[in-house]
């Protein structure tokens, strides 16, 4: 399970798990936790480096559950790479609730949410539909930028 001295991890996981009605197991709760304390959308390569065990079939399993689940999204951000971030607490299995921005980092290629902002649609022609959209800004994080 998860070590000792992460253990104030440990509540928050099972009460999101619960929350969504997701079974917890090891892995579960180890990819909720390395989302938990990375804080920016990961990729399933970034995922798999912090997981001392475990297999491919295994995360993406997980990581399709907890999509589906409400507890994470997919993140656009531009790169060729498929990133996963944490949902707010509105999202279900039924409905997310992630029309937000993110930042990429062109530097570091972090992707956060900035999930206290919210998209909102423009005024669309009758007869459109939209299926999905993103708004990702670009830059240097505050980190990349001091290095500068």
């Amino acid at each position: 399970m998860l070590e000792q001295q992460d253990g104030k991890y440990k509540q928050e996981i099972l009460e999101i798990l619960k929350a969504k009605a997701v079974k917890p197991t090891a892995v579960r709760e180890l990819v909720l936790k390395i989302f938990l304390k990375q804080k920016h959308a990961l990729t399933s390569s970034n995922i798999e480096s912090f997981m001392p065990w475990g297999d491919r079939v295994t995360l993406f399993r997980t990581l399709k559950t907890f999509e589906q689940r409400g507890v994470i999204h997919k993140v656009n951000d531009g790169s060729s790479s498929v990133k996963y971030a944490l949902c707010s607490d509105d999202c279900e299995a039924s409905s997310h609730f992630d029309v937000h921005p993110h930042f990429h980092c062109e530097k570091c290629g972090k992707t956060i949410c900035l999930d206290r902002q919210e998209i909102e649609l423009p005024l669309l022609p009758d007869g459109i539909v939209v299926n999905d959209y993103s708004l990702v800004l670009n830059g240097l994080c505050s980190d990349c930028a001091k290095k500068q």
